[in-house]
């Protein structure tokens, strides 16, 4: 039977000053991860309230379509939907009645209030203001007369 002879110069395990390096690295980098945390935590309430900003506008954006779906399609108030519309929200939304280029785009150099209800072109552009999206929408007159088809929401 042979005899194992331990070599103690070869087992060799850390040095105090390795120790010590090690510690002082693994203190520098949970400092770095836990200000990251903690400015992680501090901003993760500014989403909830993007989401419910939003949510909350496209509840009011919801209704004022579904008002303006149940006036045009009212074969007595048809004609002054877009005006009922104007009138009942306009403390909520911005409400602009909009006229197009023969292209399609908007033309921005013509600006009616949502009060004047005299120009040719009935559409009325409505915009509600969310935190970090405004949610617009375009409503036209275009049911003029009670024979034509109701409109769906």
């Amino acid at each position: 039977m042979k005899r194992f002879k331990l070599n103690i110069a070869a087992v060799r395990g850390f040095t105090l000053v390795e120790i010590i390096v090690t510690i002082v690295i693994m203190g520098i980098l949970s400092a770095f991860f836990i200000h990251f945390m903690g400015t992680a935590l501090d901003d993760s309430w500014k989403s909830v309230e993007l989401v419910a900003g939003e949510a909350a506008a496209e509840a009011k954006l919801e209704e004022i379509i579904a008002y303006f779906t149940s006036k045009i399609n009212d074969d007595s108030q048809m004609g002054d939907a877009l005006s009922m519309v104007a009138t009942q929200f306009s403390g909520d939304a911005t409400l602009e009645y909009i006229m197009f280029e023969d292209d399609g785009d908007e033309d921005t150099d013509v600006f009616v209030e949502a009060t004047d209800i005299s120009g040719a072109n009935r559409t009325l552009k409505v915009t509600i203001e969310a935190p970090g999206n405004n949610l617009t929408t375009i409503l036209t007159q275009s049911r003029t007369r009670s024979s034509d088809p109701k409109v769906g929401y």
